[in-house]
């Protein structure tokens, strides 16, 4: 688990975004008539975004070298210049460009390139309400609480690690027919990069569900098994951090997000605020590693520990920052994806979610727990804590064990 680092500033200004400028799209489709009819879609649901209507791959790949470009959009093209050697391009010469795929394939394979080179995949033809959330969506994404810098880092990220054991241990439920949804779904629960991608796939509009869902054991009925292991199996030959992190220490933060998240969930669940909020409290807890996962891999294996001494904005972590820009971009909650984000600087929050609440509690606590003999930690936000009457709550977990909340 992160700790927060005593005396980091905790002003506004990670709040601020920079002037916020035209947002600009690339769409890619080479039926004259189809792309028309996006066109007369686009120019009435999203008018304030600049948008380029292209046939060709070559013509993107200019204007994507060449432009500021925001979201990209393209059809599976022909062979010799496939839609996917464009998204790649994207990924390589425009991080900052969010990748969607669109295509009628309805394939197994179609979904799986969303662990691969796209961010996202549209499946044609696709609805009005469909095409407008891939686009506030990235409004989300260009206009929130990310830096330029930030989101330029953020969008080299396409695919997460997942623990050799937790990955075994899963595939054989999911290949053992006697097993119960609810063990494949406590699997999952303990394997926080895959089921997030999951996630995403049983709420996309692809797969046309008009409900969204947090609880993992409806995505084991809605995916199916054999779906499941696919994108298992992907993401484990496509992860591009495999390897990087410390079998020990990427265990050690996969125990730690789920410990996280359990004492979310429970804390939730004294609230009488329903079964949702504890769902989500449970998947901010659960999700929080992505970020730690990231930044990790990129330390080499005997440098590689548990700090955050640098900043992509300040007053916000690396590890929260990555972890809330990856959850916004696979479709969670904005409100959950806050939660992530602040959970240890609600200070900057002006004013705080009861969820918000509940994770910086929650992470309070299990840094108060294991600090180290005088080791200075940062005053919590007892505001928020007294807005929703949780400090008692607060102190009472400070002086018990874990256990605690399930008396």
């Amino acid at each position: 688990m992160y700790r927060p680092t005593p005396g980091k500033p905790n002003g506004s200004s990670s709040r601020m975004t920079e002037q916020q400028k035209p947002l600009r799209a690339i769409i890619v489709e080479q039926d004259p008539a189809y792309q028309a009819a996006i066109r007369r879609l686009l120019q009435r649901v999203v008018p304030h975004w600049h948008c380029h209507y292209l046939s060709d791959a070559a013509a993107a790949r200019e204007l994507l070298h060449n432009e500021p470009i925001d979201l990209l959009l393209t059809e599976r093209l022909g062979p010799s210049d496939s839609g996917e050697t464009l998204l790649e391009f994207a990924c390589q010469h425009s991080p900052v460009t969010i990748r969607v795929l669109m295509s009628a394939d309805n394939s197994d394979a179609m979904l799986l390139a969303t662990t691969h080179c796209a961010h996202l995949v549209l499946g044609k033809p696709f609805t009005e309400q469909q095409v407008t959330e891939v686009f506030q969506r990235v409004e989300l994404l260009c206009n929130g609480p990310f830096t330029a810098h930030s989101r330029y880092q953020l969008g080299q990220i396409n695919t997460l690690p997942i623990q050799r054991s937790n990955y075994q241990t899963l595939m054989k439920l999911l290949s053992d027919e006697e097993s119960s949804t609810v063990a494949v779904a406590s699997s999952l629960a303990r394997e926080a990069p895959l089921a997030a991608k999951l996630l995403q796939i049983a709420n996309s509009a692809y797969l046309g569900f008009s409900r969204q869902t947090l609880d993992l054991a409806e995505v084991v009925t809605r995916l199916g098994r054999s779906m499941i292991k696919a994108v298992a199996f992907a993401v484990q030959l496509h992860s591009q951090y495999d390897g990087k992190i410390r079998p020990d220490l990427h265990q050690r933060l996969l125990d730690d997000s789920f410990e996280l998240a359990t004492m979310a969930s429970q804390l939730a669940k004294t609230q009488q605020s329903g079964a949702h909020l504890a769902e989500q409290a449970f998947m901010a807890g659960l999700m929080q590693v992505l970020g730690p996962l990231v930044l990790l891999s990129a330390m080499p294996h005997h440098n590689q520990q548990l700090t955050e001494e640098d900043m992509f904005q300040e007053g916000i972590p690396d590890h929260c920052l990555i972890s809330a820009y990856l959850m916004l971009l696979w479709g969670f909650e904005t409100d959950v994806c806050d939660a992530v984000m602040y959970r240890l600087s609600l200070n900057e929050v002006p004013q705080p979610t009861l969820l918000q609440t509940i994770m910086h509690l929650s992470s309070y606590v299990i840094v108060f727990r294991r600090r180290r003999q005088d080791e200075e930690l940062p005053v919590p936000c007892w505001t928020a804590l007294q807005q929703f009457q949780l400090t008692d709550t607060f102190s009472h977990l400070q002086q018990s064990g874990p256990g605690v909340l399930n008396e």
